[in-house]
């Protein structure tokens, strides 16, 4: 019978193999009855400047050390297992070690018995392996490839190519590399060149670099740290976390990214996986789906899209702009605009110092402190606004509209929804339906046109001169308070209801109960209620 294995299995079956004890070449005793032979091997070069020293290996470690001198010294620990000591001597000795110096440099290459040959023997199996221990100048180049062991390299600080596999790799107080593995660890420290990483089924830990780092991972963690250059990292199927780089760019999927004291610009990309950002010296890009996002401390400016999750921004520099779906909005303490488009989730802003842009839907808004002034779109849920300091522009429906002190214009278009509004020192135009108004203390003009909802309004006491006041609505009383020093030229007018008044009107024309012509006091801006099937009450404003 025979058994065809695929490149994409190979090397995970093999580990299989190596894990059950049943690979040629492995270390690990097969159990009792085995006897063991044991050779070392030991040979000593010399490297020239810019010279490579190439190492081709499986079945053991490799451990590089870099020196002071020229000299390559090649240690290596031979070992070899079987059912007698003559089997196990005899494969111990016909495992080679050939060393090669050539114009590129010095070559080892680890050369074991014909390995077509053998077959699998459960619990009596041969068996052997090579561990390496190299001595190397310190600005020497390496090439390691190593397949089911680990690689470990310190103090080499010229250029560093690994492959590995099925085994660790360890890079301390390095140059420039690059080190790529699978089914294995990765890690590298104080290196001081560029880093670049490839790895997959196995975590990699980075710290200590003053180059760029260039990081490829799957189905493990990455932890990326103290990287004077940029940072490039592309993970799946596990957390990243990366702390104190320069400019930097992470892109993943199904894990967290946290990316803190970042020195330039951040992009993020990642999904099904959250995203923190905390501290970054230039602009932040964040795009995330079926997770929450949450920054802070940003530099410069934010873009930030998100769908399913909600997301959640405090002490940003810069103008600020998110998209959102089926999450909240949160965001406080910005220096610049802030732009929110949402659909199916709540949004907050407090402290905004540009203008403020909101819409939503299937939502309810809440703004605070914003000095530059408001637009908001928001459908089907309520809208709740305090402490604007400009032109604050509202569209709802389906929803209440409450505003708090505006220190500009006020213009609310709802439907289906009540609207109260205090302390508005501009105009205030309010257009709604099936839903009451109540205005108070209101320092210009008024104009409300409601259907099917009451209406209560009240100018500002220090409204002087006066200021045009005009309402309309139906099925529903109008109250009017006005300060008794001001002078209005009246025109109210109702059915099926009567019109009254507490200042005193001077009418003109006909009188009847439903309609009243005049001026109150000595006349001037023109106040104008108009009513159906309702009352109308002109009353004084209480001091």
């Amino acid at each position: 019978m025979k058994c065809v294995v695929g490149r994409r299995r190979l090397n995970q079956f093999g580990a299989l193999l190596v894990l059950l004890g049943l690979l040629p070449g492995t270390a690990s005793a097969a159990g009792g009855g085995q006897e063991r032979a044991k050779r070392e091997f030991h040979k000593t070069l010399t490297l020239e400047a810019n010279q490579t020293v190439s190492v081709e290996h499986k079945f053991g470690n490799v451990q590089i050390h870099g020196g002071t001198g020229r000299e390559v010294q090649i240690n290596a620990k031979i070992h070899a297992q079987a059912a007698t000591q003559q089997e196990a001597d005899s494969f111990a000795e016909k495992v080679q070690i050939d060393v090669a110096q050539g114009p590129d440099g010095i070559r080892i290459h680890t050369i074991y018995p014909d390995e077509r040959t053998w077959s699998l023997r459960i619990g009596r199996k041969p068996s052997y392996s090579v561990e390496y221990d190299i001595v190397v100048p310190g600005d020497g180049k390496i090439w390691v490839k190593n397949a089911f062991g680990n690689v470990s390299l310190q103090g080499v600080r010229g250029w560093t190519d690994v492959a590995n596999s099925n085994g660790q790799i360890s890079d301390q107080d390095g140059g420039a590399a690059k080190l790529v593995n699978s089914f294995g660890e990765v890690e590298a420290s104080g290196m001081e060149g560029n880093l670049t990483i490839v790895n997959s089924n196995g975590s990699v830990m980075v710290s200590r670099v003053k180059g760029n780092v260039d990081v490829k991972d799957r189905f493990a963690e990455i932890k990326v740290s103290n990287v004077q250059g940029t940072a490039t990292i592309s993970g799946g199927n596990g957390s990243v976390e990366l702390a104190d780089a320069g400019a930097s760019t992470i892109n993943s999927s199904f894990g967290e990214v946290s990316a803190r004291n970042i020195h330039g610009a951040l992009v993020v990309n990642n999904h099904n996986g959250g995203i923190d950002a905390n501290v970054v010296g230039g602009n932040a890009e964040l795009n995330g789906s079926f997770a929450g996002i949450t920054f802070a401390n940003i530099s410069g400016k934010v873009r930030c899209t998100n769908g399913n999750g909600a997301v959640k921004g405090i002490q940003v520099s810069e103008d600020v702009y998110v998209k959102s779906t089926f999450g909240e909005v949160k965001l406080e303490q910005i220096g610049g605009s802030v732009q929110v488009e949402d659909s199916n989730g709540n949004v907050v802003l407090r402290g905004i110092k540009g203008y403020a842009q909101m819409s939503t839907s299937f939502g309810s808004i809440e703004g605070d402190e914003l000095f530059k002034g408001a637009r908001v779109s928001a459908g089907n849920g309520r809208v709740s606004l305090t402490d604007v300091n400009g032109e604050t522009f509202v569209k709802a429906s389906f929803g209440g509209v409450e505003i708090q002190r505006v220190n500009g214009n006020v213009t609310v278009e709802n439907s289906n929804g009540a609207v109260t509004e205090n302390s508005v020192q501009g105009d205030a135009i309010t257009k709604t339906s099936f839903g009451a108004v109540s205005m108070s203390d209101v320092a210009g003009a008024i104009t409300v046109d409601n259907q099917n909802g009451v209406v209560m309004v009240s100018a500002s006491r220090s409204s002087s001169p006066c200021r045009n006041i005009t309402v309309k609505t139906s099925f529903a009383p109008i109250q009017v308070r006005l300060p008794e020093t001001v002078g209005f030229n009246l025109n109210a007018k109702t059915s099926f209801g009567r019109i009254s008044s507490e200042l005193p009107v001077s009418s003109t024309g006909l009188v009847s109960g439903d309609s009243l012509n005049g001026k109150i006091g000595i006349g001037g801006c023109a106040l104008s209620l108009t009513n159906t099937n309702s009352n109308i009450e002109i009353l004084k404003l209480n001091r």
